[in-house]
């Protein structure tokens, strides 16, 4: 019996599915835009996907030539993909899961780093949660007005965004606030 394949060859298969004959380049895209805030996919990756989806079934890519620039691939999923994606996204999900923060790895070897370097990287850590938050935001409310499945799984998905990037705004203070007393 063979391995389940990974939850990113599920992602890649629900992309495709919501956004039908689009090519690697327009799939990549739209994870930038949308799921990429939770699940990073690089586009390397996002391609050996697809090719592990044509090669289990899941997915057709025809080939589209154009006149003005390179010909490209578009990807449709398959009744076998609709009927796998349906499986997994049926299947219990692990409740905890874990993410990759390089401020965190690097505040965990904070003791060889200097005051100012910690501050520092804080700092920069609240610039960046502050873009986010803000765009995030900017989600909610776009999505807020529309009625449609889609929006709506949308701005849940960004108003998880944006209420985690509050809550790091806020761990950001604590975390100040803590190392403003060791010095």
């Amino acid at each position: 019996m063979a391995a389940d394949p990974p939850e990113t060859t599920y992602a890649v298969l629900g992309l495709i599915d919501k956004v039908p004959a689009s090519s690697g380049h327009e799939l990549a895209a739209v994870a930038d835009r949308s799921f990429a805030h939770f699940w990073p996919i690089s586009r390397t990756l996002l391609y050996r996907e697809l090719t592990r989806l044509v090669e289990l079934g899941w997915a057709t890519a025809t080939r589209v030539e154009q006149v003005r620039n390179p010909s490209k691939w578009i990807y449709h999923v398959t009744a076998d993909g609709q009927q796998a994606l349906a499986g997994w996204l049926g299947h219990p999900v692990p409740v905890i899961s874990s993410y990759r923060s390089s401020v965190l790895l690097r505040l965990f070897f904070g003791t060889r780093m200097s005051p100012s370097q910690l501050q520092a990287l804080l700092e920069d850590y609240r610039r960046a949660l502050q873009d986010q938050h803000e765009e995030f935001a900017a989600i909610v409310n776009m999505l807020a007005p529309l009625s449609t499945p889609t929006a709506r799984m949308g701005r849940l998905n960004a108003l998880h965004g944006l209420r985690t990037a509050e809550a790091r705004l806020a761990w950001i203070d604590e975390a100040r606030a803590e190392l403003g007393h060791e010095g």
